[in-house]
């Protein structure tokens, strides 16, 4: 099922609110407030970091307030500590909603050593906010880097366009240079960016071969700029240039240059796209007070945290409260970690608490607070009381609740949950909500969003496992991931008596540390083996069942073996549903485990949703992965959707270990919750170094008419990035999304083609793009419409005045496939310095089209001459062929008056005989 326009605009409050942009930074009185940023539990103390980061944004607050022209600064930023750092009590405050995971910025060594690019993870489109801005510690503290990236301060303005106005950036390394009006030109912005195009790999420079092809420099041949320029812009291409205190605008923008501002925010300057930002809308008139930050230190803490569960008359149908028990005794068993504390709250119609903190500190502790979980189920609904209860048992340790955890599952309706938002708003703890059920109160999400917790939800399809799935997936956000439980099999299925469930899961050599393997059913024990990598065999023996709860649980030993583990589990009664979930944790501390990162997100205001998910290690983005994602919904089995990493479609830059996809497979109104299931395979799986947005680094500057080089980047280790990551497995939970009840239903249009692109060969021109789906990536298109034109900005914004290319006879193919066609173009005569402009649009069976493509360029270069080593440029050429066009000329008419004199004389002689 399908939803209208309305769609969009009725949920997207929620779906913004359900996912992190960044930590919650807000605009108020031009300057952006609670701005967090998050040193790795792994980095060692050192003053010195705090004292530069501070340094650094205090530079960037300036920098962005001119670049801006007065409008927005850095007003103040919180910076979070590590725990193990030791810090005087009176200078550090403890955080409530900010955690690692949410930070705006983060400083962490990078798990390949491949240089200290700073970067931002962008997960979206033009203008959608970024996931975070990562600088690593030698990137901080080292103060040599300036001379490749320029000062720090610049830096940060650039990384922060990238993840609070969705900006790309405007060099392009894979595509350096391309040609204008048959001349080539380095890829930048603005084109009034002055420098020499050298080939420095060796002393001295020289200049550039040039590619008889394209018409390109080769080799390694790279732009220098001029360390001093007269343009003001661009920041989002060198902001290292001092004169350079801009972003592109309409005037100085460059739009033929092929970079990713110009791919994915069709040809808009990176102004243009900031100042209809959300931040500049209102037109701030300019700040002329001071622009200097104020800084807070915070320090993350052990978790403290309370279950406060739903024991109201419903939870006895539909098996909840069992289901419950099995759910919630996973998490006090395998997920929270050590030295945690945690209290036991359960409510009906008033609450009670079952105990107060305890700490995680051996396992009797965890199976005492197992046997607490409830077993029964009577009377209403009082959710405020059990909340109320929650804040109490949270403030056991320290007599507050700023920071503290609050998990809250119900299934049931509560008119009056608002009328402890309030107290909620002001507790500065975070509130993780899990609805179970179809009933579950509307309101409840809400207090997750205020609080920024996380949103889960349950169905009552007893063959899905999204309870167990809400609660494994609520780890600890302090980022030290070696300490958190990492899911590699999830999954539940109805079997028929007397019959078998057999499957394989991959054990990792990043993960094996406390392994379990855990069975739940309804009715009848089954018969439970699993066999290691070694061909040893765990059976029913050596499991711990608990026949009450219907949970069976095995804890492998040590580090668990690396390789494929099998599991067989017999249902020897009648039909009933079994699960399994295996948890592990981190084999080694210093090696980071490969992890799954879900979110969902609002597309545009049709209300389609794109599913993400980040599979890394580490900060090392993990190639080839297959990527499930698992969706219960309100009614109806589970579907399945593959995600791509392919560039297309929702998915913006190929091969960056973000699998995407467009969802729209609704079942009807309600709640749907997200998983998503990862499987790498040895020799095809590979780890990468992330190449997404960054500060450019300059290969060195021309100053006086003479290069000076900068010391080459690092390149990658080749020993990391070809090592085998072998088989794997890992499930995650995704989180929810809600559909209101009168939402309208609509179709959804084919989606954006995004990667166009045309070539021409002798007398034609060869275009290729990846088809779309009918429903955006669902399906096949019905149709396409392309258009030419010699003039870019013609095509952009008078798309149906272009010239029709005819693609009658093409008949699009499902999405994902690769569609090609080569034609002569009609009234356009392909000479030297010829450049065409083309694009598309998809329509689906009702007509509607998708928005227009990218735009794709095609040049025609003819070779005049060969060209030898010594032509820095196409004018030096140019005049290269006239002179030796003047010789030739000059030598054919000489020959020619020697041969007419020669006639002459013949003639003479023969007249006088």
């Amino acid at each position: 099922m399908k939803f209208q326009k309305t769609f969009g605009l009725v949920l997207s409050c929620i779906l913004c609110d359900c996912i992190k942009n960044s930590s919650g930074a807000k605009l108020e009185n031009n300057g952006y407030r609670d701005i967090v940023i998050a040193i790795n539990p792994g980095i060692q103390h050192n003053e010195e970091l705090i004292e530069n980061i501070q340094e650094i944004v205090s530079e960037a607050s300036f920098y962005l307030h001119r670049a801006t022209k007065q409008q927005v600064y850095f007003a103040d930023v919180k910076i979070l500590l590590p725990q193990s750092w030791p810090v005087s009590s009176s200078s550090v405050h403890r955080p409530t909603s900010e955690s690692y995971e949410k930070a705006d910025v983060i400083i962490a060594e990078p798990h390949l050593k491949h240089g200290d690019d700073p970067y931002t993870l962008q997960y979206g489109g033009c203008g959608e906010k970024g996931r975070y801005i990562h600088f690593t510690p030698n990137f901080i503290l080292n103060s040599s880097l300036t001379q490749n990236y320029g000062s720090k301060g610049r830096v940060f303005v650039h990384e922060w366009a990238h993840l609070q106005w969705g900006v790309f950036d405007e060099y392009n390394n894979l595509v350096p240079f391309y040609l204008f009006n048959g001349t080539y030109e380095a890829t930048r912005c603005s084109k009034e960016i002055v420098g020499k195009i050298s080939d420095c790999t060796s002393s001295p420079c020289t200049s550039c071969d040039i590619d008889p092809n394209s018409g390109l420099p080769k080799g390694n041949c790279k732009f220098y700029p001029a360390k001093s320029q007269t343009s003001s812009s661009s920041i989002m291409y060198m902001q290292a240039l001092s004169n350079v205190v801009e972003f592109c605008d309409e005037k100085t923008h460059n739009r033929e240059a092929p970079n990713m501002q110009n791919k994915m925010c069709n040809q808009r300057s990176t102004w243009d796209v900031i100042k209809k930002s959300e931040d500049f809308r209102n037109n701030h008139p300019p700040h002329t007070g001071p622009v200097i930050p104020t800084f807070t230190l915070l320090q993350a803490k052990d978790r403290v945290l309370c279950l406060v569960l739903d024991t109201s008359g419903s939870m006895s149908s539909e098996n909840r409260i069992n289901r419950l028990r099995q759910a919630a005794g996973i998490f006090l068993l395998q997920i929270i970690e050590v030295q945690s504390q945690v209290g036991v709250v359960t409510f009906n119609s008033a609450a009670s608490i079952q105990t107060g903190l305890k700490v995680i500190d051996d396992e009797d502790v965890r199976k005492q607070l197992v046997r607490l979980l409830p077993t029964s189920a009577n009377g209403g609904t009082n959710i405020c009381a059990g909340v109320q209860s929650g804040f109490r048992v949270l403030r056991g340790d320290d007599g507050a609740t700023d920071g503290d955890e609050i998990i809250l599952l119900t299934d049931g309706e509560d008119g009056g949950i608002s009328s402890c938002f309030a107290e909620v708003g002001q507790s500065g703890s975070v509130i993780h909500t899990i609805a179970l059920g179809p009933s579950a109160a509307v309101e409840l999400e809400q207090l997750s969003k205020m609080t920024g917790g996380s949103q889960f939800a349950a169905t009552d399809n007893v063959d899905a496992s999204g309870l167990i799935d809400a609660f494994t997936g609520l780890v600890s956000g302090n980022g030290d991931i070696s300490q958190q439980s990492i899911q590699l099999e999830s999954s539940g299925t109805r079997i028929d008596d007397d019959s078998w469930l057999n499957n394989t899961i991959f054990i990792d050599k990043t993960v094996g540390n406390n392994t379990f393997f855990v069975v739940t059913w309804e009715t009848q024990t089954p018969d439970v083996f699993v066999h290691d990598p070694n061909g040893k065999v765990y059976d029913s023996g050596d499991f711990g069942i608990d026949k009450t709860v219907h949970t069976a649980r095995l804890n492998i030993p040590g580090t668990a073996q690396t390789g494929p583990w099998m599991y067989s589990i017999l249902n020897p009664g009648t039909e009933q549903v079994i699960t399994i979930t295996v948890t592990s944790r981190a084999a080694d501390v210093n090696v980071p485990p490969i992890t799954v990162n879900v979110h969902i997100s609002e597309k545009n205001s049709l209300g389609a949703r794109i599913i993400y998910a980040e599979v890394s290690q580490g900060f090392s983005p993990v190639m080839f992965a297959k990527v499930t994602a698992i969706i219960e919904r309100p009614t109806g089995p589970p579907v399945e959707q593959d995600l791509y990493d392919n560039g297309t479609a929702a998915d913006i830059v190929k091969n960056d270990g973000i699998y995407t996809r467009y969802f729209s497979k609704y079942s009807g109104y309600g709640r749907y919750n997200f998983k998503v299931r990862v499987e790498g395979k040895e020799g095809t799986t590979k780890i990468a170094i992330r190449t997404g947005a960054h500060a450019f680094y300059i290969p060195g500057y021309t100053e006086n008419g003479m290069i000076q080089t900068n010391l080459p980047r690092p390149p990658g280790n080749m020993e990391d990035l070809q090592a085998e990551l072998g088989d794997f497995s890992r499930v995650k939970s995704g989180g929810v999304i809600s559909v209101p009840a009168g939402t309208p239903i609509v179709d959804f249009p084919p989606c954006k083609i995004t990667d166009l692109q045309a070539t021409i060969v002798k007398n034609k021109v060869e275009l290729e793009w990846t088809a779309p789906g009918d429903d955006y990536d669902q399906g096949a298109a019905s149709r396409y419409e392309m258009r030419m034109s010699d003039n870019l900005l013609q095509l952009r914004d008078n798309f149906s005045t272009a010239a029709l290319v005819n693609l009658t006879s093409l008949n699009p193919q499902p999405y994902g496939s690769r569609e090609a066609i080569a034609f002569v173009p009609e009234n356009t005569k392909l000479q030297n310095g010829t450049t065409i402009y083309f694009a598309l649009c998809a329509y689906d069976k009702i007509n509607q089209s998708s928005e227009m493509s990218n735009v794709a360029k095609a040049s025609v270069y003819v070779p005049l001459i060969k060209h030898a080593k010594g032509n820095n440029s196409v004018s030096e050429v140019v005049w290269s062929v006239i002179v030796v066009t003047i010789l030739v000329c000059l030598i054919i008419g000489i020959i020619y008056y020697l041969v007419q004199r020669k006639k002459t004389r013949i003639y003479e002689s023969a007249a006088c005989s």
